[in-house]
C-alpha cells in the first residue's frame, strides 16, 4: 500500500464490517431460518465512489463497490485465506516462481461476453503501462518484469502472465511469495472487459452506464458525482443462486449524527458510531467491534538530529500509555499496539501464537515514565541540550488531532518537554511529509492483505514509503530473507519477519500506538454476510435479511 493510499483513513466504509477477533454474522445459511419477503439492505458510506476503473482506483469506498460488482480469480474468506472465485484450479511450480490457474468456463460479462483469461491479461498489463497512471502499481512487484514496465523500461508485453487458452492463465513470478494467492483476490488484480474500455474510452468506470459488471451485482443510478446509488443483483452472475439480495441502496453521509439517527429511526440498517456513541451502546446487543487492518503510529525524520536520537523516540514511547488511549481517547474498540502491526496477520505455524504477540518486546510499547525519564535524560545529554521542543505534525480531522493532543500533554508531564501539534488537512500532510518537512508524524497505515510483510516492509531503508529514512542492515536483512530464501519455508519466514519487528521495536524506528477498530450497530436480521476478521471487507454475496 503506498502512503497515498493512506486516504483510505479518511473515507471511512459504514458498509464494512468485520469482528474484532472473530467472526460476526452467520457465513452459511441455516435451514431453520426463513429469508424475509424484501431482500433488500440500506447502507451508506461517507463519500461517494471516485472510480470502478481498475486501474484508477485509490480509495476505499471504490474499492469495495467493486468487490461487490465485480470478481477476481480468489475471494479472500473471512479468516483472510484466499479461495476460489472465477479459478478452479491452482498449480504452482518452479519452486513458487509458475502459477498456473484455470479458470470456471460460465463466468459473464453484463454486457453478455464471457470472462476469460485474456481479460486477467489485459488488466494487469494496462495497470501497469504508464500512461495508466496508477498508484497501485506496486502490487504487481513479484510478477517478472513488472517493475520494470511501471518504470516505463519495457514494454507491458513483457508482463509475465499469459492467457493459454481461453481458460488458463500462466503467471511467472521473479521471486516467489506464500501470500501471492492473497494478493490476486485484491481488487487491483480484477478482470476488465477490453470491448468495454474501448467503447467508453476515458470514460470507462466514470459512471454506471460506462462499466460493465462480472460480479454478484451491478450498479446502477451512479452518475459519477452521485451521493446515492443501488447495487442489483446480477442475474447473468454465474452463481446467481447463491445470491439472496435483490437490492441495497447506498446514500452518501458524512455526519455520524446524521447516520445515528437514521439507524435508529431504522432507515440505515448499519451504522458506524463515533467514540461517545460506542459509550453510549456499551450494552447494546447488537454493538461490535470491528478490525480494521490499520496500525497508528508515530514516525520519525531521522534526518533530523533531535528526531534521530534513539534514546528520545523510546522515552517517547514509554510515556504513551496505550490502554488509556485506546479506552479513554478513541473509545471505539482500537486496542494497545504491541508491535508494528496488527492482529490476525499470520500465526505462529508451531504454536499457533499471533504474531502481535510473538514480535512484542518488553519495554518499547509499555507504559513506563521513570524509564522513560532517564532515557530522555541520556538523549539530552547526547544531544548537549537542557531542553528540546518537539513537533508533531498530524491531519486537521478531529481524531487525529485528539490522538496528538493525548501524545502531546504525555510528553510534556512525564518528560518535561515542549511539544507542538501542526495540524493540515490531510493532502498537505502528506507533501509536507514526503518532501521530509516533518520532526514527527501521526499517521496510521492500512494493510490489503493479511501478512506482516504488508506494514514491515515499509521500513525498508530502500522503499519509498520509508518517510522517515529508518536504515538497518539488521532489519533489511531479515526481510531479504523473508522475502527471498526462506519465502516458501513457514517456520524459517515467520522467525524472519518476527526478528524484523523486533528489531524495528528495540530501535524505536517507529513507534506503534493502536491498532485501529471500529464500533458498529447492525440490524440483527442481516444474515450470511461473510466479514474479513482482519481488515474489515464484508462480502455480500451470501447475504440475506430473516424473518
Amino acid at each position: 500500500m503506498s502512503l497515498l493510499d493512506h486516504k483510505k483513513a479518511l473515507l471511512l466504509c459504514a458498509g464494512i464490517v468485520v469482528l474484532g477477533g472473530g467472526i460476526f454474522a452467520v457465513t452459511a445459511h441455516s435451514k431453520s431460518t426463513k429469508t424475509a419477503a424484501a431482500q433488500h439492505l440500506n447502507l451508506y458510506q461517507t463519500a461517494t465512489i471516485s472510480s470502478l476503473d481498475v486501474s484508477k482506483i485509490t480509495d476505499n469506498i471504490s474499492s469495495n463497490t467493486l468487490s461487490q460488482v465485480g470478481e477476481g480469480l480468489y475471494r479472500l474468506n473471512a479468516n483472510s485465506q484466499a479461495e476460489n472465485a472465477l479459478a478452479t484450479k491452482t498449480t504452482v511450480s518452479d519452486n513458487g516462481h509458475q502459477y498456473t490457474i484455470n479458470l470456471r468456463h460460465d463466468g459473464k460479462w453484463s454486457n453478455g461476453d464471457p470472462v476469460t483469461a485474456q481479460n486477467f491479461v489485459y488488466s494487469w498489463e494496462r495497470t501497469l503501462n504508464p500512461k495508466s497512471k496508477s498508484e497501485f502499481t506496486y502490487q504487481f512487484a513479484n510478477i517478472k518484469n513488472a517493475n520494470a514496465i511501471a518504470a516505463g523500461k519495457k514494454s507491458p508485453s513483457t508482463l509475465g502472465v499469459k492467457a493459454v487458452g481461453k481458460y488458463q492463465l500462466k503467471i511467472t513470478l521473479s521471486q516467489p511469495a506464500s501470500y501471492f494467492k492473497k494478493m490476486l483476490a485484491s481488487t487491483t488484480y480484477y478482470p476488465l472487459n477490453e470491448k468495454a474500455v474501448n467503447k467508453y474510452g476515458s470514460k470507462y468506470g466514470s459512471s454506471a452506464k460506462t462499466t460493465v459488471y462480472n460480479g454478484p451485482f451491478t450498479l446502477a443510478n451512479w452518475s459519477g458525482t452521485s451521493d446515492n446509488w443501488t447495487l442489483k443483483k446480477n442475474a447473468s452472475y454465474a452463481e446467481a443462486k447463491s445470491v439472496k439480495l435483490q437490492s441495497i441502496d447506498y446514500k452518501v453521509i458524512k455526519d455520524s449524527t446524521t447516520a445515528y439517527n437514521l439507524y435508529q429511526s431504522k432507515k440505515l440498517d448499519q451504522v458506524t458510531l463515533s467514540g461517545e456513541q460506542t459509550t453510549q451502546n456499551k450494552n447494546n446487543a447488537n454493538l461490535k467491534s470491528l478490525s480494521a487492518g490499520r496500525i497508528g503510529f508515530i514516525q520519525y525524520n531521522e534526518n533530523n538530529k533531535v528526531a534521530a536520537n534513539q534514546d528520545l523516540r523510546m522515552a517517547i514511547s514509554l510515556t504513551v500509555n496505550r490502554q488509556q488511549l485506546a479506552t479513554k481517547v478513541l473509545k471505539n474498540g482500537s486496542v494497545p499496539a504491541k508491535t508494528f502491526g496488527v492482529h490476525d496477520m499470520m500465526k505462529n505455524p508451531k504454536t499457533g501464537a499471533d504474531f502481535t504477540s510473538d514480535a512484542y518486546t518488553k519495554g518499547t510499547v509499555d507504559y513506563a515514565p521513570a524509564q522513560a525519564k532517564k532515557l530522555y535524560q541520556s538523549a539530552l545529554k547526547q544531544l548537549g541540550k537542557k531542553s528540546v521542543t518537539l513537533t508533531i505534525t498530524c491531519g486537521n480531522d478531529d481524531a487525529s488531532q485528539n490522538i496528538a493532543e493525548f501524545v502531546q500533554s504525555a510528553i510534556t508531564s512525564k518528560l518535561g518537554a515542549k511539544v507542538e501539534v501542526r495540524a493540515m488537512p490531510f493532502p498537505s500532510m502528506l507533501s509536507n511529509v514526503s518532501k521530509g518537512n516533518f520532526q514527527l508524524n501521526l499517521t496510521s497505515w492500512g494493510m490489503d492483505y493479511a501478512d506482516p510483510i504488508q506494514s514491515l516492509q515499509i521500513l525498508q531503508s530502500a522503499n519509498n514509503s520509508n518517510m522517515g529514512h529508518y536504515d538497518s542492515k539488521a532489519y533489511d536483512g531479515a526481510l531479504k530473507a523473508a522475502e527471498g530464501t526462506d519465502a516458501l519455508n513457514k517456520t524459517a519466514r515467520y522467525q524472519d519477519l518476527v526478528a524484523a519487528a523486533q528489531t524495528a521495536l528495540k530501535d524505536q524506528a517507529v513507534t506503534p500506538l493502536y491498532e485501529s477498530r471500529t464500533s458498529s450497530l447492525i440490524n440483527p436480521k442481516i444474515k450470511g454476510v461473510v466479514y474479513n476478521k482482519f481488515n474489515g471487507d464484508a462480502d455480500y454475496r451470501t447475504a440475506y435479511v430473516a424473518n
